[in-house]
């Protein structure tokens, strides 16, 4: 579920602010008399987003299959009179949405995700593949409005960075903190990271990966699915942390340091 959600949350942060490189007649024009303009495909997102929103919700009520009904979805993108509206209008409607929508996956038990459910066809299925499909039925739509306004790869100033100059940025830039950020792009950041004795940190709102520069010790990570929550590390090592997980770096060596990717 986390990497469904971590996908759905990065949507409601970017499409807004990608729409706003559309010109109102590039949102309206219909490729073809009986194809959805830009701005109708969001407005049919918004609707998909009511409908399936309700249906995660149903479905965590019962244990019985939830029959899944389906809607007229031309019907609906004329009623709505998606067309007409202010694209802000139907950018912040579609982010609420799916705001809410986010706001019960994060709390959907995992064992709820096999919960059996019917689709419109009597096929059988799982809340699981309803939320899948509907992230899958999501991005499909997005690419299609985006796809000729995707941003092109582009690199930070920083894009360089050794070891030898990343501690001496620690030293010089960190006011005896730990860490020091290093390198930002977007959503993703990387620090360089060298407590002293004992590590403090707390789990973090972001995914993260380290790279040990030096030292050795042993690494704490209480997300590990095997149990074995205590693992010994070296230099060279990469150690993956999903966001909100508790972890730690114990009985660390005094040269250990490390590098720690945020994203």
């Amino acid at each position: 579920m986390h990497h469904i959600t971590t996908r759905l949350q990065h949507l409601v942060n970017e499409v807004p602010r990608q729409l706003r490189a559309f010109t109102p007649e590039a949102m309206t024009h219909r490729p073809a008399p009986d194809k959805w303009s830009k701005q109708e495909i969001l407005g049919h997102l918004c609707d998909s987003a009511l409908h399936n929103w309700q249906r995660f919700c149903l479905a965590l009520q019962t244990e019985e299959p939830l029959q899944i009904v389906r809607y007229q979805q031309n019907a609906l993108v004329a009623l709505n009179n998606w067309q007409a509206q202010p694209t802000g209008q139907i950018a912040s409607l579609w982010a609420s949405l799916n705001s809410q929508i986010l706001a019960v996956l994060k709390q959907m038990p995992t064992e709820k995700l096999p919960q059996p459910i019917l689709l419109p066809d009597g096929t059988p299925a799982t809340l699981g593949f309803l939320v899948e499909d509907y992230l899958t039925h999501l991005e499909h739509h997005l690419n299609q409005v985006l796809a000729e306004q995707i941003s092109p790869p582009s690199l930070p100033d920083r894009w360089k960075i050794g070891t030898e100059e990343a501690m001496a940025m620690l030293k010089a830039h960190s006011d005896g903190k730990p860490f020091a950020t290093l390198l930002e792009h977007g959503k993703m950041y990387v620090e360089v990271y060298q407590p002293k004795r004992v590590d403090l940190q707390k789990p973090h709102d972001q995914d993260e990966i380290y790279v040990v520069i030096s030292g050795t010790g042993t690494f704490f990570n209480n997300g590990d699915p095997t149990g074995a929550s205590r693992r010994p590390f070296a230099a060279g090592d990469l150690i993956f942390v999903p966001a909100g997980v508790e972890h730690r770096f114990e009985d660390f060596t005094d040269d250990f340091a490390t590098w720690v990717v945020f994203y």
